[in-house]
């Protein structure tokens, strides 16, 4: 039996991201790391305990509004600033199902990934910013390219994730992915 490439993996043997269904929380362009979570919060490394202070600065009923699997849909540059992991992090602590906007800053982009949170480029918000609204309810079908909107009815194409950021949102993000390969 011929052997395949390494890292090419057959349709059948892929496991699959599942559909994720939630609300859009909607946040504007140059959304930075320091709105998502404060500076001043950082004296503790534990991000459950700061995850009650996401986006304080900017929406403080968002910590105690948001449920399991809602989105979080931004506009251009979404993430911009430090570099902290903790911004991503107490995003994923909350639940979130992913993150939305039309552009993302670089590190924002990969610390997400890297972490297990999905940051998805919706090309539709560059063109119309409405096409997504506060309260939407949304349903994620990531590896297929899609996002739908139940209220507008419309199927919104999204930028499709390389197979190898599938891998890190399928294990919880890089270090679980490398352990994984590692076999511990």
């Amino acid at each position: 039996m011929p052997r395949r490439a390494k890292g090419k993996r057959k349709a059948s043997e892929t496991p699959r991201i599942p559909p994720v269904k939630g609300r859009a929380w909607r946040f504007g362009d140059n959304i930075s790391t320091d709105d998502i979570i404060s500076g001043a919060h950082l004296t503790s490394p534990n991000l459950d305990e700061i995850a009650p202070f996401t986006f304080e600065t900017i929406r403080s009923d968002f910590a105690k509004g948001v449920q399991p699997n809602d989105f979080i849909v931004g506009g251009h540059s979404f993430g911009i600033g430090s570099s902290r992991e903790s911004a991503p992090g107490v995003l994923r602590v909350l639940g979130i199902g992913a993150v939305l906007a039309a552009s993302f800053a670089r590190i924002f982009f990969r610390n997400a990934f890297n972490l297990g949170l999905p940051a998805i480029e919706v090309p539709a918000l560059s063109s119309d910013p409405n096409v997504i609204q506060e309260a939407d309810e949304l349903t994620l079908q990531l590896e297929e390219g899609l996002l739908h909107n139940h209220r507008t009815k419309q199927t919104i194409q999204i930028t499709k994730i390389p197979p190898f950021l599938i891998d890190y949102l399928l294990v919880g993000g890089a270090i679980p992915l490398l352990k994984q390969k590692l076999g511990r």
